[in-house]
Order: C-alpha cells, then structure tokens, then sequence
C-alpha cells in the first residue's frame, strides 16, 4: 500500500510540476523578451535570456498604456465594487428567502449570466449611444456593472448557504433588522466568500476586451487590455514593447492573487463543500 501510495503521490507531484510549467512559460518568455532588442528577439532563442538588457522597452510600454492602464484600475475598481454590493445582497437574498417565483429568478440570472457577449454587444452599443454614455469611462462601469452583478449574485449564494441560519435568527429575536443582520452578523462571517467573489469578478472585469472595445470609442477613456492590441504597430511588432507591456497589464491581478490568495482558496473551498 505505501509503494502503490507514494507511486501517486510521485505522478501527482509530476502532474503539477508540469502544469506550473506551462502555466510559467510564456510569463518568463514575455518577461526576458522584454529585456531584449527586437533584432535579439529575431536571431535569439526565445528561451535564452538576453545578452544585453535594456529597459527602454518597458519605459516605452508604460508611455503608451499607462493612461489606459489608469482608467483600467478606475474602470475595474468601480464595477468590482458595484457589482459585488448588488450580487452579494442578491445572492444572500435568494439563498435565504423562500417566495413564489424565486426559483425561476435564481434559474433567469444564471442563464442571463452566461449570454455570450456576442448576443448582447449590439443592443448594449445601441442603448448606451442612445443615452450618450459610449466613449465614456461611466459607461464602461455601468455596462461592467449590469454584466457581472448576476455573476456575483450566483457565486456568492453559495458562500451565504454556509452560513448558519441560527446566527441571523439569534440577531433577528434581538430586534436586528434584516439590512443591518447582514451587514453586522452575515457579511463578516462570509468575508473568504465575499473576497472570492470579488476577486473574480474583478479578473474578469480587467482581461475582458470585447465591450472595452465597442464601448471605448476615444483613446482617452479606453482601457488597458484594447490598449496592448494597439502595441502591435501598423507594419511591423515591436515584440519587445509588447511583451513588456503585457507583463505590466497582468501586475494588478497578479498582486491581488498574492495579496488574497489564502482566501480566495478557502472561500472556494468553503463554497464547494456546502455545495457537495
């Protein structure tokens, strides 16, 4: 039994190294590309790192996207906040209260969240124009807001059904009304859950591309994931420049997976369980 367990545990680890692998890969080849000339990138393997280093690159990255970046950290900030307030108060009201239609609702809202963009970019662009709000960084927010408000909604419902109802009925006989028992007893107890769900709706929120592009129609407002596309140049890539700056434009989610990890992982946990 030990060889056949230690035999697994063997492949396991295996397993995992190879998948960090893949998943470190292209960060480091980004990363000493950066670093490189664009002639270097051409006659060098892509794994070598450089021979000369310079950081020009990274200085030029930053002078073009660093204004989208800015309204990206604006932009997402924002439609996080917003968006994991509504979901949140939703997702404890559905997973809490029992009324007529309520399973329809929950079932309305999961299917509204996965619509793909596709279907809903033209009537979002139509609306948003027709209330003048295209080209405009509260645009951006709104239309992030109403997108992933169902998100935050079904993800953190889970989290709330691990929370004991015999907490909100203690605070309810001490005359708690149900606003502050959320807010007092419920909210600081499923914080792991709520800090997940915030940060994945904030990961979501700063890779997305489509409705950046549709709904950011001047240089000014658009945020930082349409602005790496634009690295590209017209004739020729400057990988160089474009490889530094997408290193730049992963920092933010970067930082916050370090920064919160611990809660993000047992957030999800605590949600998987309750739904096992």
């Amino acid at each position: 039994m030990k060889i056949k367990s230690s035999i697994k545990r063997i492949l396991l680890y295996f397993f995992l190294v190879i998948l960090a692998i893949a998943w470190i890969m292209p960060v480091y080849i980004a990363i000493i590309a950066g670093f490189k000339s664009n002639r270097e990138i051409y006659s060098t393997n892509v794994l070598q790192p450089p021979m000369n280093p310079t950081v020009d690159p990274w200085v030029e990255a930053w002078n073009r996207i660093s204004r989208a970046f800015i309204n990206s950290i604006i932009i997402s900030l924002s439609a996080t906040a917003l968006s994991v307030i509504i979901g949140t108060m939703a997702g404890y009201y559905l997973s809490r209260y029992r009324f007529k239609g309520a399973q329809a609702l929950f079932f309305s809202i999961a299917v509204a969240s996965f619509i793909p963009y596709q279907i809903v970019l033209i009537p979002i662009v139509r609306i948003f124009s027709t209330i003048h709000l295209m080209g405009t960084i509260p645009g951006l927010i709104l239309a992030y807001t109403l997108l992933f408000s169902p998100w935050a909604a079904l993800i953190s419902a889970a989290f709330f059904m691990t929370v004991p109802k015999e907490l909100e009925e203690a605070a309810f006989i001490d005359g708690s009304s149900p606003i502050k028992t959320f807010f007092k007893v419920v909210f600081p107890v499923a914080i792991p859950g709520i800090i997940s769900t915030t940060i994945i709706i904030f990961m979501n929120i700063w890779n997305e591309f489509l409705i950046a592009v549709a709904l950011s129609t001047t240089p000014v407002v658009r945020p930082v994931q349409p602005e790496i596309a634009n690295l590209r140049g017209t004739t020729t890539v400057s990988w160089n420049t474009l490889m530094a700056g997408s290193i730049i434009a992963i920092l933010p989610p970067t930082i916050i997976i370090i920064l919160l990890g611990r809660f993000f992982v047992s957030g999800l946990l605590a949600g998987a369980l309750k739904g096992a």
